[in-house]
């Protein structure tokens, strides 16, 4: 059985690579002139995510560490950008909201969740 901190994570980065895949079909169908290589890249991270996590591949957890790391980037240069445009309020918010992603790779670094990914793997 899968722990429901995975499950919230998979869940997670579920939504994101369905916000991902909406972007990219409209894209592709010209309602939204964006360029292609960031959606399709936050598609195939989360849904390797997606996939990795729950069935508790050891290469799953850490491409969710490397995704929580990138959504840390994001969020922060997101949070730069707010400031700069004169909303301090709605930057700091932002900065906040980076560290539900610390607390993701945080937990995906415990030795036990290290363990449970390690064991299933061996059995497998």
């Amino acid at each position: 059985m899968v722990p429901w901190p995975i499950a919230l994570l998979t869940l997670f980065y579920g939504v994101i690579a369905t916000l991902s895949a909406a972007t990219i079909w409209q894209i592709a169908t010209g309602a939204v002139a964006k360029p292609l290589l960031w959606p399709i890249l936050w598609l195939i991270v989360s849904a390797g995510v997606m996939c990795g996590l729950p069935l508790l591949k050891p290469w799953g957890r850490g491409l969710a560490i490397v995704a929580s790391w990138l959504m840390v980037a994001v969020t922060l240069a997101i949070a730069g950008l707010v400031v700069m445009a004169g909303r301090p309020v709605l930057g700091l918010l932002a900065t906040v909201s980076g560290t539900v992603h610390v607390v993701a790779i945080r937990y995906l670094r415990r030795p036990s969740v290290k363990a449970y990914f390690g064991s299933t793997a061996r059995q497998q």
